[in-house]
């Protein structure tokens, strides 16, 4: 973890040195040929305990028209996937071709559950004309109906890919149980294949190498917030990581309509409406992930509860010190105060998502949170007595960073208020 954060300070003062100005788809109904799925298996509980149920059922391999997916997917692709880079786009375009040249009984399951994927996560951050999550639901229903197929098939970078985008579906809920389990799979099968070391990618072109590497660094950083906000241990050792950090080079690009054009693979920009500032997302948002790691370790883990105060205390002030320098790292204009009038919806979503962790890491080291029965039991006492509460460390700070994030949140559309984690 230590030298994760070492990294990352280096990584954020570099990158604040060179920062500059700068469907609804209408679903047709196909005739369906069901395949049975492996076996699933249910639990149901039985007088306190559980009881095991094996069952076959079928699942229609149908996909919407392509003329109808194609848009959806490339719309996808220049926007959420250009600041999380969970597909390479020529090789998901040949794979949703590859799809529809195949007849249902003899579709991939897990190919079929990546375009399903895809479609709920544009639905979901509404990159579809008249977007509804019901539709999102429907769709990532249809990719779990093949899980099986997902965790206990041949193990794949698109097996991941799917279920990194299941996670990324499933966390903005306030039940964290299916998402927890989710990442802990994503973790150990991307482990399997190697994902979290370089050397099983040494073999591999260049592109390849590098989809894996974003593949896993959005796991890591689900698995890192998954774990900050449950307050339970993250699945991946930060010891056991063999990659860099996601780098925050710049790579030729385009801007049309306030979003990335062309780029590279992984690129991970983010740029303003009118492509005068950019940004590389991704490494600010796995440099924020290390921090969440770093908060969780320094506060919550077993290993913390047995250090010295002074102890705890320097480890406070090493994480603390990293928050700010990678929040002094964020242009201006993607501030969580300048934003809605500098950026596009999309791109607003994802800030918010940026923001709201941040402001969560705030909280959480300065001790301001609704989880802190001290904390809370003064603002009662204030509330009933007019007790003055002990104000947190950096209190002003605090406030400060919440207003702005209010200012932000206030300006996304009613519907997408509650997308982001």
């Amino acid at each position: 973890m230590e030298d994760l954060v070492e990294q990352l300070n280096e990584t954020t003062k570099v990158s604040h040195q060179h920062n500059r100005v700068q469907y609804q788809t209408q679903v047709q109904q196909q005739e369906e040929t069901p395949i049975d799925t492996a076996s699933q298996t249910t639990l149901a509980s039985s007088d306190g305990g559980f009881t095991v149920h094996n069952q076959k059922h079928t699942v229609s391999m149908a996909l919407p028209p392509l003329e109808h997916v194609l848009p959806i997917v490339k719309d996808f692709l220049r926007s959420f996937n250009t600041a999380l880079p969970l597909f390479h786009d020529d090789t998901l375009l040949c794979l949703i071709r590859n799809s529809y040249n195949t007849p249902h009984p003899r579709r991939d399951p897990v190919a079929w559950a990546a375009i399903n994927i895809i479609l709920a996560l544009a639905h979901r951050n509404n990159l579809v004309t008249s977007s509804n999550a019901n539709l999102s639901v429907e769709y990532l229903n249809k990719a779990e109906s093949v899980l099986s197929f997902i965790v206990l098939g041949e193990t794949q970078l698109l097996n991941i890919q799917v279920l990194v985008g299941m996670v990324l579906l499933l966390q903005a809920s306030p039940e964290l149980t299916p998402s927890l389990i989710l990442i802990a799979t994503t973790m150990r099968l991307a482990h399997k294949i190697g994902l979290h070391d370089r050397a099983a990618s040494a073999h591999l072109s260049a592109v390849n190498a590098r989809q894996r590497a974003c593949v896993f660094w959005i796991a890591y950083i689900l698995d890192k917030d998954l774990s900050m906000r449950s307050k339970q241990p993250s699945i991946q050792l930060d010891d056991d990581v063999d990659l860099e950090l996601p780098s925050t080079e710049a790579f030729p690009y385009q801007v049309q309509d306030g979003y990335i054009d062309q780029t590279s693979v992984g690129s991970g920009l983010i740029v303003t409406a009118d492509g005068t500032v950019e940004m590389n997302y991704f490494a600010i948002r796995t440099q924020l992930a290390v921090i969440e790691g770093g908060v969780y370790d320094y506060l919550y883990s077993t290993r913390s509860q047995k250090r010295s105060i002074e102890e705890r205390s320097h480890a406070l002030e090493t994480i603390a010190r990293a928050l700010e320098t990678w929040r002094a790292s964020i242009p201006f204009e993607f501030s969580a105060f300048m934003a809605p009038g500098t950026v596009s919806p999309i791109v607003l979503q994802l800030l918010a998502v940026l923001h709201s962790t941040s402001l969560a890491c705030t909280t959480l080291l300065n001790q301001a949170n609704a989880w802190n029965t001290s904390w809370v039991e003064c603002i009662h006492k204030y509330a009933i007595g007019g007790i003055l509460p002990k104000l947190p460390p950096h209190w002003e700070a605090v406030v400060d960073e919440a207003r702005q994030l209010s200012f932000l949140l206030g300006a996304l559309p009613h519907q997408n208020q509650w997308i982001f984690w």
